[in-house]
């Protein structure tokens, strides 16, 4: 009986089947380095977010516009009170524009970008019209005297210094020191300015810079019926998205120069309302739609190329150990599941030895540099069991393919999905090409 054991466990079917339950053990410690990768992840994003949360986060312009306070009479059975209403509305034209400049500030190994610029913006309100509003004059009282302008940001920690508004190119609006309830959550942070009825009735023009900070973006919320952005910088990996994307746009090695044109029937705002009417966009439904996002994240997407990578860790172990099968069964030299083993963690090193290197040098040559070392590894290890130039050059060649084939995969998101299946198929077929001849029942030995 021991003897058939023996017999056996010389089959190429029983190595076959060894080499399966070995490839897939090599699986586990593939989750633990994909764990490995998710922790370095998440630990950049709290270090990122320890830098930028002290300056407010990112830079959210979110807007002027002006608010007249009314008293709405309710009539009850007791008795009768009265509540403070708003009437809002918004700029007619609103322009900002203005260099941004971005600096690297550093946390341990990882940098993030730092914006700090001065902004102009300029805008104009049309004149107040009554006949834009319901309001039924016995039952409320506009308080014209106690009108306000409101200027709304995401965190008052982006603002270096109160904004000074110059409003018909002369007159300084005095800053609201007091505290008032405003039912407007399309506003995070507030600050309030006195505007006199006369500018309300006839119209005016306005104008501020802002010294502003943040980290990683900058967002502007389209606020008028007609708006104008114009955003240059230095910077030359610039990213667009929200609401909107550029009208016009230059990018270059020396930075980029975008611009915006926007008309209010494309944003989801009403151009007036009062605080009892429902405004969509002020709960939150529609959250980004109406902004325009200018992102300045380095790019740098290794964790998520290493993630990516980890997925195809299977042919990373099953195709060594068919080259090495083969090798084995054409050298006649039995070579031991321990020795199996050796080869396929080697392979699994390259993703921690990938994840380390990047953290400091250029992807790409994290890569090639990983690749160079495993190669050469695996090859000399197969060199020392079968001692053969030619399996080694084999060895070497299957393992610089795979490699370039997992970098082209890595480089072609979009095609990620063409490029596996046909490796896989190019695989098998080399597969079949390389065993076709192989006597697996040993029939040729009688």
């Amino acid at each position: 009986m021991i003897k058939n054991i023996y017999n056996v466990s010389k089959t190429f079917g029983f190595k076959i089947f060894t080499i399966l339950i070995l490839g897939l053990l090599l699986l586990i410690p593939m989750t633990f380095i994909n764990s490995v990768v998710r922790d370095r992840k998440n630990y950049q994003a709290e270090a990122v977010f320890s830098i930028i949360e002290p300056i407010g986060g990112a830079a959210n312009i979110e807007g002027l516009i002006i608010a007249i306070p009314y008293m709405k009479k309710i009539i009850s059975e007791k008795e009768t009170t009265y509540k403070r209403e708003y009437i809002f509305y918004m700029p007619n034209s609103y322009n900002i524009s203005g260099d941004v400049e971005i600096n690297l500030l550093k946390r341990g190994i990882f940098k993030v970008p730092i914006l700090n610029s001065t902004l102009n913006i300029r805008g104009k309100f049309d004149k107040y019209n009554s006949n834009l509003y319901n309001l039924d004059e016995n039952d409320s009282t506009i308080l014209f005297d106690e009108a306000i302008m409101i200027f709304g940001i995401g965190n008052k920690k982006n603002l270096l210094k109160l904004p000074k508004i110059i409003v018909n190119g002369n007159e300084e609006l005095a800053y609201y020191e007091k505290t008032i309830k405003i039912n407007l959550n399309m506003f995070r942070n507030i600050f309030l300015f006195n505007i006199s009825k006369e500018k309300i009735f006839n119209g005016f023009e306005f104008e501020t810079n802002i010294d502003i900070q943040g980290g990683n973006s900058l967002i502007i919320n389209t606020m008028a019926a007609d708006n104008y952005f114009n955003i240059t910088s230095k910077w030359n990996d610039p990213s667009f998205t929200g609401g909107f994307l550029p009208t016009k746009r230059d990018i270059s090695k020396n930075g980029f120069n975008a611009e915006w044109n926007i008309a209010s029937f494309n944003t989801s705002y009403n151009k007036y309302w009062t605080s009892e009417e429902f405004n969509e966009y002020e709960y939150g439904n529609n959250e980004n739609q109406n902004d325009v996002i200018i992102s300045f994240l380095l790019l740098n997407d290794n964790y998520q190329k290493i993630l990516r990578s980890v997925k195809y860790s299977i042919l990373f172990i099953f195709i060594p150990f068919f080259v090495l099968f083969l090798c084995e069964v054409i050298s006649k030299k039995r070579i031991h599941p321990v020795q199996y083993i050796l080869i396929g963690i080697s392979n699994a090193i390259f993703y921690l030895l990938l994840l380390a290197i990047s953290e400091h040098i250029n992807f790409n040559i994290s890569y090639l540099i990983s690749a160079i070392m495993v190669i050469l590894l695996t090859s000399a290890y197969i060199g020392c069991i079968i001692k053969s130039k030619k399996y080694i050059l084999s060895m070497a060649i299957v393992e610089i393919l795979i490699y370039i084939f997992l970098f082209g995969i890595l480089q072609l998101t979009d095609y990620a999905l063409l490029m596996g299946t046909l490796g896989l198929f190019i695989v098998i077929a080399a597969g079949m090409y390389f065993s076709r001849n192989v006597d697996w029942y040993g029939e040729n030995d009688n």
